[in-house]
């Protein structure tokens, strides 16, 4: 059909719109080729993300305690847009969200898809990694769009973006490509993809391939300043090398997390009939990321006074030491019999628990997934549902067969024994136990369903559904980087030799960030004494305070407000916090010493006062 007149000056002024964006393209290419360029084309390791166990265990004389869950390295990266003549923009990391652009159907960044760490804060000398989470339509490759970021008109970095994570949000991740030793004050940050216009269909509109915002560079002071100069401490155990980070809880405990690790080592290592072909590296590190811990050629553990996120430091050592040793007669292992075993070598998830029991819980609330669904798409589940599924699965079928059959079976299982990872699991299980995926399957929801949980573990089970969800939600809003479906979770041995304790140890502690997660580890609490009743009135209050855009009306958030500011005229830094009515008791440290100290507080009038300390 023959063009209207219409038609053809709408192709004419599109046209023209490219040719005018490739020689903007090539100039900027021609300013900034003789400045400094960090290749970020070859995306980082691959490392297996693993669950998290339990809260606090009483052998440790420590505060809170929890594991951080790194996301494996998939094969695309996030990128970043630039509008082409924007004004710059304060940069707000929402790595979580997946961007909604006007057009689905086109290639586009706007400004919250550019993040820059160490968050939240870049002070003088760190060495910024810039993720970028761009809108990329499905029918083009990840990899195939390039991005460039400069830093005042300089080139810091390109390269195609990496993978899609566990949102399916195209990503690519630029890990430290600009240094800021001798900086401070504003710089203007320019991220442009495509920038030669190499993509035709499905980038119609290249005008929304840009987006520029601001960036401080802060000079660090005070406890800024001593977290800045902080160094990698290292210790050597039987087992393991252990690494943390100088002035973090984490190096305040070595002495006791060492023979603890030892222990967990121990365990996993005698349940899976296997031993160590070498030293395990274990980090230990001072932030929350995502739901905990996470193993790939070494263990990243999150360790931190006031751990939001729960389970018992034990159970999560021996998660995250399974996940090392049975890639020695398993590398090929897929992830959901992976996580389930791991789970099951350590007796539980958060905590010590029955799985079978646990599972048979699952099914009566009538969160049960089918299989097929969660062996192919094992991430993006609802994480307590799929890790609980994939450990009841693994008893189950090592109860049925004994340990020698499953681990024949978990050794040949992989994703080229099938068109699916279900299939996979199919075919595997027709060798080596007589039956189909279906069969089994069914035979074990038979099962289950004779199975009858009693009340309590109903009640658990739902209110840790629900705590963890609520704990995410946070997440989002406040504390983004954190959440385990696209953090960027880097090597913590290229942490260590090329970027900054920062990255793994620097987090959110605004008054707000503080107060929510003093109420999630006293809802957690809660509900680890079998009191669901009192943890769900607190993630009610807690789920308020995130509905209604941080605001805190009710006494009971209104108490824990009040708390914080009462210790914070005191410089404590709060990490644990029990209230009883118009009492408190409470964790905290007082900067610049780590050192844990107990609080007693009373409400007198509307305040909040620090009785001894």
């Amino acid at each position: 059909m023959p063009l209207s007149n219409n038609d053809d000056n709408q192709l004419l002024s599109k046209t023209m719109h490219r040719i005018v964006l490739i020689v903007l393209a090539f100039a900027i290419f021609l300013l900034v080729a003789c400045g400094r360029t960090t290749d970020a084309s070859v995306p980082p390791p691959s490392l297996e993300p693993v669950a998290v166990p339990s809260l606090t265990n009483e052998s440790i004389p420590s505060p809170t305690n929890l594991s951080i869950t790194l996301a494996p390295a998939d094969t695309s990266a996030p990128p970043t847009d630039l509008p082409t003549s924007p004004e710059p923009q304060p940069a707000t990391p929402s790595p979580t969200m997946i961007l909604d652009p006007a057009d689905a159907s086109d290639l586009s960044l706007n400004p919250a898809g550019v993040v820059l760490y160490p968050v939240p804060v870049i002070y003088a000398g760190d060495k910024v990694t810039f993720q970028l989470l761009p809108h990329v339509p499905d029918r083009i490759q990840v990899r195939d769009v390039t991005a460039v970021i400069l830093v005042d008109g300089e080139q810091v970095a390109s390269g195609p973006l990496d993978r899609r994570n566990w949102n399916g949000q195209a990503e690519g991740v630029y890990e430290w490509a600009w240094d800021t030793t001798g900086l401070s004050g504003d710089y203007q940050i320019e991220v442009i993809l495509d920038p030669y216009d190499a993509i035709q269909a499905g980038d119609e509109d290249p005008s929304n391939n840009a987006v520029t915002i601001t960036a401080t560079v802060m000079i660090p002071t005070g406890q800024a300043a001593r977290d800045a100069a902080a160094t990698w401490q290292t210790m050597e155990t039987n087992c393991c090398v252990i690494h943390a980070v100088s002035g973090t809880a984490a190096e305040r405990d070595l002495s006791t997390l060492a023979p603890l690790l030892d222990s967990a080592v121990r365990q996993a290592a005698s349940r899976l009939s296997v031993e160590p072909s070498q030293k395990l590296h274990v980090y230990f590190i001072d932030r929350i990321v995502g739901q905990g811990g996470f193993a790939g050629t070494d263990i990243v553990v999150s360790y931190v006074d006031r751990n939001y996120a729960g389970g018992n430091i034990y159970e999560l050592l021996v998660h995250e030491a399974a996940h090392v040793l049975d890639q020695q007669f398993a590398p090929r292992r897929i992830s959901f019999l992976a996580e389930g075993l791991a789970v099951w070598v350590s007796g539980g998830h958060y905590k010590l628990e029955d799985l079978t029991k646990r599972s048979a819980a699952l099914v009566a609330l009538g969160q049960y997934i089918p299989l097929t669904a969660i062996i192919n798409d094992f991430y993006p589940v609802q994480h307590e549902i799929g890790y609980l599924e994939a450990a009841g699965f693994v008893t189950y079928l090592i109860e049925r067969g004994g340990w020698s059959t499953f681990k024949e079976f978990y050794s040949d299982v992989s994703a080229a024994d099938g068109p699916t990872l279900a299939d996979a699991v199919d075919v595997n299980l027709q060798r080596y136990y007589g039956a189909s995926l279906a069969q089994i399957e069914a035979e074990w929801l038979t099962f289950l369903k004779k199975t009858s949980p009693d009340q309590a573990a109903v009640d658990d089970l739902r209110t840790t559904i629900r705590y963890y969800d609520v704990a995410r939600r946070y997440q989002e809003i406040y504390d983004p980087t954190a959440h385990y479906l696209s953090a960027w979770l880097p090597h913590p041995t290229q942490v260590r030799e090329f970027g900054n304790p920062a990255d793994l140890t620097r987090r959110p502690t605004e008054e707000i960030n503080v107060t929510l997660e003093l109420m999630l580890i006293s809802a957690n609490a809660a509900m680890q004494h079998a009191d669901y009743a009192r943890a769900n009135v607190i993630l009610d209050s807690v789920s308020n305070i995130l509905d209604n855009g941080g605001a805190i009306i009710d006494p009971m958030a209104t108490s824990y407000l009040g708390i914080v500011r009462a210790a914070a005229e005191y410089r404590y830094e709060l990490h644990k916090v029990d209230v009883m009515g118009k009492t408190a008791q409470a964790t905290a440290t007082q900067p610049p010493t780590n050192r844990l100290t107990n609080l007693v507080m009373e409400m007198r009038g509307q305040n909040w006062v620090i009785l001894s300390h």
